[in-house]
Formats: structure tokens, C-alpha cells, sequence
């Protein structure tokens, strides 16, 4: 389904079970809670990710200015596979505590904000559908939660 800046914002409002968001723009990333969405420019980013342990909803559009393609990660593949991977963090440049978060620095340049220090992983369940000779193939993700 395809959704406008202000719809997807009110849709993910009322999904108030939604906990955390990943956000990705042309020249910035944002991890944070959900109550931290109020703060961003949505008018400036390319995906969007809200989630919880149980659920997704993404949101990616191909150029600014353009609508949002929207997906709900429920019931949504045939197939799918959870897996763990260590996340980018520089621990020698320390963690700066924030409201309900922590930042942290990558190692490859930039920063990023995660609920505590103690996060080193995160959690991804892989989709995989069947294509026309009946070999599943990789075809999307979610974010599952932080470890």
C-alpha cells in the first residue's frame, strides 16, 4: 500500500505497540525510541522502520517528495530465518547517555542512538519466497529487536 508523509505518521501513532524506529535518509540515520519520532523531518527521509519484538512496519520510497510503499511484516512471507549480527560500534570513544537512550559512535563514521550501553547485536528475521522453479530466494527483512 502506498501512504503519504502525514498518513504514515498517524498509522504509526495508532500502532501504539510499536516501540522503537530505524530511519534513513539521503545524508542521515536515526535509531531511537518511537516517542523520538515527534523530533524527525520525515519530509527528509527515504525508509522508515517501526517496530517491535512481534512486528514491522516499513516504509521506503525511491526519492524524496514521493509517497512511501508501505509493508506489514505480519503474515506477510511463506518462508523466513532469524538471525543475529553485531553492530557497528567504536567502543573506544565511549557512549554519551541521552534521554531514554544512549549514542553511540561507529567505527565507520557516524553515530547512532541505542536504549542502553549494553546493546551489541541485533536481531533480523530474513523473508524468502519461492520463485517460478520453486527455489526460495532471499526477498526482504525486519528488524526483530536489539540484543
Amino acid at each position: 500500500m502506498k501512504m503519504h508523509e502525514n498518513q504514515l505518521i498517524s498509522e504509526i501513532r495508532r500502532r501504539t505497540n510499536l516501540t522503537w524506529f530505524i530511519a534513513m535518509g539521503a545524508s542521515k540515520f536515526i535509531s531511537a525510541p518511537i516517542e523520538k519520532l515527534e523530533n524527525v523531518d520525515v519530509s527528509r527521509l527515504l525508509e522508515l522502520r517501526a517496530f517491535n519484538g512481534e512486528h514491522e512496519l516499513k516504509a521506503v520510497r525511491g526519492n524524496l517528495g514521493e509517497e512511501f510503499q508501505v509493508r506489514d511484516s505480519k503474515s506477510y512471507f511463506e518462508k523466513s530465518r532469524t538471525e543475529q549480527q553485531y553492530l557497528d560500534i567504536d567502543t573506544t570513544k565511549g557512549f554519551k547517555p541521552g534521554e531514554g537512550s544512549v549514542t553511540v559512535n561507529a567505527i565507520a563514521g557516524g553515530e547512532y542512538d541505542l536504549l542502553n550501553d549494553g546493546i551489541t547485536k541485533i536481531e533480523l528475521e530474513h523473508y524468502y519466497r519461492a520463485d517460478e522453479k520453486g527455489i526460495y530466494r532471499p526477498f526482504d527483512f525486519r528488524i526483530v529487536r536489539f540484543l
